[in-house]
């Protein structure tokens, strides 16, 4: 068997950039390689844990003062898909009132990274399911 060699390393790592950057946005590209707001949180306002249709499980901490999202971290298990998604709706919805982080939807994500391949629109519906379920779990707390 023969030894690859650095400049064949480099052709295909090269290719497989380019096979990347046809299916992703720069940003989408950036939020998987450097994921914004990656982590748990303990005692936060609100919070929950969704497992998705591809066996993804995504968790979403809020903290929140007088209405505003101060803070919003995630944490997933899942693949580049679900790591852009949940950096995403976490960079869209901090300094957002409730009202208008409800308002996320899945198409405000694929939006905001600008390209994601249609294999990993599930990964926004995910990421939107489980902020809605933290804003749920932060306003059950609160009656």
């Amino acid at each position: 068997m023969r030894e690859i060699t650095d400049s064949e390393i480099a052709k295909i790592q090269e290719a497989l950039m380019e096979e990347t950057r046809r299916k992703y946005s720069e940003k989408a590209i950036d939020y998987f390689t450097n994921p914004r707001n990656l982590g748990r949180k303990n005692a936060p306002d609100g919070s929950a844990m969704v497992k998705g249709i591809c066996g993804d499980t995504m968790e979403i901490y809020l903290e929140i003062q007088d209405n505003i999202v101060i803070s919003c971290t995630f944490y997933t298990d899942g693949c580049g898909n679900t790591l852009a998604c949940g950096s995403s709706v976490t960079e869209i919805v901090k300094g957002k009132s409730i009202e208008e982080v409800l308002k996320v939807s899945p198409h405000s994500v694929i939006e905001d990274l600008g390209r994601l391949p249609e294999e990993g629109t599930h990964c926004a519906i995910l990421s939107v399911i489980t902020l809605q379920k933290a804003v749920a779990d932060y306003l059950l707390s609160r009656v």
